[in-house]
């Protein structure tokens, strides 16, 4: 089971760094005055070209999906710990180097 909690932390770890990123070219993008202003988009490791205003939405529904997963993930990782540290209690281990 701790195997499965390191797992889902790095997954989580890894999507808030994209979110992050999303965030950054969200608040780049809101500075430029032109929605028809050529920019570029990767899409499965092909770079597209576009405008702003056809990346734009994509970017802020993007995000908030990953925004959604990372709150699916936490709650998640909460309930494996929970679900850990019950059994460990209900069988009483014990590991060594751990705080109690």
């Amino acid at each position: 089971k701790q195997w499965y909690q390191r797992r889902v932390a790095i997954t989580a770890g890894e999507l808030k760094m994209e979110e992050s990123e999303h965030k950054l070219v969200i608040d780049a993008l809101k500075d430029v005055n032109d929605p028809k202003r050529k920019c570029y988009q990767l899409v499965g490791g092909v770079l597209i070209q576009r405008t702003i205003e056809e990346v734009q939405p994509n970017l802020e529904n993007n995000a908030a999906k990953i925004n959604a997963l990372i709150s699916t993930l936490d709650k998640n990782l909460d309930s494996k710990a929970k679900e850990l540290i019950d059994f460990k209690e209900k069988h009483g281990i014990k590991v060594k180097g751990e705080d109690n």
